[in-house]
């Protein structure tokens, strides 16, 4: 999907993957409407976008991705604002409580909420628009290398991101609709944002041993998820030093339920 003249919804935009995200999509001619719980940082990215862009490019909303009202406004915000959904991107995510065996039942409910069910809804609530309107869409959802490599200090965490590649691989049929609508993720290792420096224990080299992307390395295959209309159900692998991996494990085949769907 071409970019330029289109409209995307960022989740967790206030910083990280998604402040960056917003600002290569607006790079590209694209609008955005940025949602976060972090209402000051939140406003400051967006009123940054819409100096550097051309006119109104850019709009902030306060949304907690745990509750299905407020994702549900995120999404008609880009409506009202822009006239259009072309792209949802799942991006809001927390790392939860490290070691895990020190977390509560509220804070790995959290975890869930956040990094999977969220995702979730946020997807159906961009499809259904998708499907509606009669218009090609993109969902991109994060996911993480956890999901591959099982750690003992972050099962909970893991769960969440192995659940969403599988999601994500259940939504291949989805490109089979006329028009399209495709569905990937992107699964990085550790990275340099604020999530993970706030997350891992003080002293912990966890950093160290596996090494560590930049921002700028997962936005970019961010990007390639929206644009590569060749990837459909897939989540594509990060590793530092290495090159990118589209995973290859098994997707969704095409039960008629979906494809013949009519609303």
């Amino acid at each position: 999907m071409q970019i330029s003249g289109k409209v995307a919804v960022i989740t967790g935009g206030a910083r990280g993957f998604g402040q960056r995200l917003a600002e290569a999509i607006v790079e590209r001619g694209g609008r955005v409407v940025v949602g976060d719980v972090l209402a000051a940082e939140g406003a400051q990215a967006v009123q940054t976008l819409n100096a550097q862009g051309a006119g109104r490019v850019a709009v902030f909303q306060k949304c907690d991705v745990t509750r299905a009202a407020e994702l549900e406004a995120l999404v008609a915000r880009a409506v009202s604002e822009f006239g259009a959904l072309d792209i949802m991107v799942n991006n809001a995510g927390v790392g939860g409580t490290v070691p895990w065996t020190d977390a509560d039942h509220t804070s790995a409910a959290r975890t869930i909420s956040v990094n999977l069910v969220a995702p979730v809804e946020g997807t159906r609530l961009a499809v259904h628009h998708f499907m509606q309107a009669g218009r090609p869409g993109c969902v991109v959802n994060i996911a993480s290398m956890m999901a591959f490599f099982p750690t003992d200090y972050g099962p909970v965490y893991g769960a969440t991101k192995s659940g969403l590649v599988n999601f994500t691989a259940a939504c291949a049929t989805l490109a089979r609709l006329s028009p399209p609508i495709r569905v990937n993720a992107v699964a990085p290792n550790f990275a340099d944002t604020a999530m993970i420096r706030e997350t891992v224990p003080e002293g912990y080299n966890v950093l160290g041993m596996a090494g560590i992307l930049t921002v700028d390395e997962v936005v970019a295959q961010m990007i390639r998820c929206i644009e590569d209309e060749t990837l459909a159900g897939d989540t594509i692998k990060l590793l530092p030093g290495r090159a990118p991996l589209v995973h290859s494990g098994r997707k969704a085949v095409d039960s008629g339920i979906i494809t013949a769907a009519k609303l």
